[in-house]
């Protein structure tokens, strides 16, 4: 399995954290208070409670941009508490269904690669070109 450091991170310790003793570490946490065996159908609807969470601090920004031009201003530390609860729940996941998520992540990179490789977007003022993403989209799930 591939170690992964994760970012961003506080302090030097942690900085050279791997997934994998961070797994470690939340498995020991979650042993000690017996939130073992938990169902995948709650981690799930846990996941999306915490990604609604965390949409929340986004709710109205366009609205308040567009009619007051008021400036979006943000609690970034209450946003990743909520981006680490999301990873919290989905490591657990993870852990009660047995998914290797490193091993299927690099996967998934894979497909993506073929799917959209280097160059599909290609524009002359270098910005992302959102009309070859949706084309690419959209003739894949007509092809599923």
């Amino acid at each position: 399995m591939t170690d992964f450091i994760l970012w961003p991170i506080t302090t030097m310790e942690q900085s050279s954290m791997s997934f994998k003793e961070l797994a470690e570490k939340l498995d020991i946490f979650d042993q000690e208070r017996k939130w073992i065996n938990l169902s995948p159908e709650d981690l799930a609807k846990s996941i999306m409670l915490e990604w609604a969470e965390l949409l929340e601090h986004f709710q109205w920004d366009t609205t308040l941009k567009n009619k007051w031009r008021i400036p979006m201003e943000k609690n970034k530390e209450e946003m990743w508490y909520e981006a680490a609860d999301i990873l919290i729940y989905l490591m657990k996941f993870c852990r009660e269904t047995q998914i290797d998520i490193i091993d299927i992540t690099l996967k998934k990179i894979k497909k993506l690669q073929k799917k959209y490789p280097v160059g599909y977007n290609n524009t002359k003022d270098d910005k992302p070109n959102h009309e070859a993403y949706l084309k690419i989209k959209k003739a894949y799930r007509e092809n599923k």
